[in-house]
């Protein structure tokens, strides 16, 4: 076989993995159950998606970084 030959055969088996590849993730996508409905105090605001933190996440997030934040503070204010 010549180096052109296998030049021609290697991009042809490129090109059909890709394509093979491509079908498998538009399947997957197809198939994947939806997302579950958020509550209505947990939506994110229009235009923010649903990675922004919302409604009980943020507070107990707000909650949480109080609390480690006062026993930092206790901590260097026992620090000579």
């Amino acid at each position: 076989m010549s180096s052109t030959q296998s030049d021609s055969v290697l991009l042809a088996v490129l090109v059909a993995g890709v394509l093979l590849a491509l079908g498998v993730a538009w399947l997957v996508e197809r198939f994947r159950p939806p997302a579950p409905v958020l509550p209505e105090p947990d939506l994110a605001p229009a235009g923010l998606g649903r990675l922004v933190p919302v409604g009980a996440q943020v507070d107990a997030e707000v909650r949480l970084g109080l609390v480690a934040l006062e026993a930092w503070l206790v901590a260097q204010r026992r620090t000579p």
